[in-house]
């Protein structure tokens, strides 16, 4: 069972690279949507702000029930959907939360890219590109369809 990582904003065009890559597989995954943020450097900030519970109102309803009907509609396919969200700054602690996440690859949509939910988003692409995990850009899932669609004709 392969664990994939999708760096998300929680919208519809996220939710589309999950499906993508659910639908193309061969066998069973794990999805892990994830967001991104800086970690504060006050100390004030640290002790008094309530942003790890904030970050959870970025995931709307509708996005849940996104993923539990792309559960129920790939069981055999889809063997878990979680939400869980990346604090900090460093590459090192992003290679300790995908290793902790045992994550086999990273997928994205390049055209569409990873928005930032707010001011404590951090610039994901840099990050997951120099990762060390493969990536998945779920915009050539397609163009290779089509590349083989073409080329049986």
């Amino acid at each position: 069972m392969k664990t994939i990582i999708i760096v998300s904003d929680f919208s519809v065009e996220s939710f589309q690279v999950a499906e993508k890559i659910v639908s193309n597989s061969a066998e069973p995954i794990r999805i892990l949507f994830t967001h991104l943020f800086h970690v504060a450097d006050d100390i004030q900030d640290l002790l008094f702000s309530n942003y790890r519970k904030k970050e959870h109102e970025f995931v709307s309803q509708s996005f849940q029930q996104d993923c539990e009907t792309l559960k129920c509609n790939f069981p055999d396919i889809l063997k878990s959907i979680r939400v869980e969200f990346f604090y900090g700054s460093r590459l090192a602690l992003f290679k300790n939360f995908l290793d902790y996440n045992q994550a086999d690859f990273i997928a994205f949509s390049e055209s569409y890219g990873i928005p930032k939910l707010g001011k404590s988003s951090i610039d994901a692409m840099p990050v997951i590109r120099k990762s060390g995990i493969p990536l998945i850009n779920t915009d050539e899932i397609n163009i290779q369809i089509f590349s083989d669609i073409e080329n049986a004709r």
